[in-house]
């Protein structure tokens, strides 16, 4: 009889340690569900003036410089000094001839160079920040390459130099990366979209449905890509002009409906998409992503939480804010989150959160 109760005792344990084992190893279901904790942050003192800004529609920023994305007045940007708020100059002209560009040309800062692209003309672009600071009144950009790719089709793009391009999208109507050089030469593609292979969208709702931001490691050949509207977050090497997967962290696709009416293709958001990422930015150790899992018509395209991973797709904190921001950008030498929100009236600020 005490052999029988030792072996249930010993079976009851093995049972506990088993079900533990199973708690621990169990999947996590959203991408929240990776970080155990949070840390509030509170605002301190911008230097950036208020007047000094229009609509913004996204800003980057390095050890001196701050630019903001606020089309108006003919001009795409606007570029602060980062340590004193002073405004400097407004910059990148709107229009087709040699030094101007389109509108709403989205840009990567790096290197003290801003480069600017535009998937319709196949037009890449570069300022130089030292330039543009040192004489406000040279603001011609220079061309790094009109490209032409057939069945590309570029969301975000990343001069990785003068000659080389990483773009984020689709190509050929399945994969989300894409690498090229200046003369239009493919030098290589892959990573499935998540709708690769769904024949509901075709070749143009699927580039709609897979916009979104992209970033890079300084000093490195490493980005990261998140889908909007999605909880899909990938991170990409390029190695000897190949693109190597490093990690996919794919949580949630997001929700769209695809539309047409016989000659124009569109995608609607449904009652149930969330909001997933907005906007992320980039140090040499983190990638910080702003993020909700808020549903989009209840909470619209905000929030005040943002998530940080390392370059290796480890959750390292979530920070929650003190107020819902639109775009964010971190600033790794003063440690310092600039964020664009909403101030009292109704207008556009930018405020600073120590990290």
């Amino acid at each position: 009889m005490k052999k029988k109760t030792k072996e249930n005792s010993f079976l009851l344990i093995l049972l506990f340690i088993c079900i533990l084992g199973a708690c621990k190893n169990e999947k996590p279901h959203s991408v929240l569900d990776l970080f155990s904790e949070s840390r509030l942050l509170s605002q301190k003192k911008s230097n950036i003036p208020d007047d000094s800004l229009a609509v913004i529609e996204g800003l980057v920023c390095d050890e001196e410089n701050l630019i903001v994305y606020d089309l108006h007045s003919g001009e795409s940007y606007t570029l602060f000094d980062k340590n004193t708020g002073a405004y400097i100059t407004r910059f990148g002209t709107i229009g087709q001839g040699p030094d101007e560009i389109p509108a709403g040309c989205y840009g990567y800062l790096r290197n003290k160079k801003f480069s600017v692209f535009d998937d319709q003309i196949g037009l890449v672009m570069k300022y130089s920040l030292d330039a543009l600071r040192n004489n406000s009144m040279v603001k011609h950009p220079v061309r790094l390459a009109k490209y032409k790719i057939s069945d590309a089709r570029i969301s975000r793009l990343i001069a990785i130099d003068d000659s080389t391009f990483l773009g984020a999208g689709t190509y050929n109507f399945k994969y989300q990366y894409l690498l090229f050089d200046k003369n239009s030469k493919l030098l290589d593609y892959g990573i499935n979209v998540y709708n690769a292979s769904d024949d509901a969208f075709n070749m143009y709702t699927k580039y709609l449905t897979n916009q979104g931001d992209l970033v890079m490691q300084p000093g490195k050949n490493v980005f990261a890509y998140s889908v909007n509207f999605s909880s899909n977050l990938d991170i990409v090497e390029i190695v000897g002009q190949k693109i190597k997967l490093i990690k996919s962290l794919r949580f949630a696709d997001p929700l769209y409906k695809p539309m047409s009416d016989g000659i124009y293709q569109s995608v609607d958001l449904t009652e149930n998409s969330s909001v997933g990422y907005i906007n992320l930015s980039a140090t040499s150790k983190y990638i910080y992503a702003l993020y909700s899992d808020k549903k989009f018509f209840e909470k619209g395209r905000k929030s005040n939480v943002i998530l940080v991973f390392d370059w290796d797709g480890n959750a390292i904190q979530k920070y929650i804010l003190d107020t819902d921001a639109y775009y964010i950008a971190v600033d790794d030498t003063n440690q310092t989150v600039y964020a664009a929100v909403k101030n009292a009236e109704g207008g556009w600020s930018i405020v600073n959160y120590a990290i």
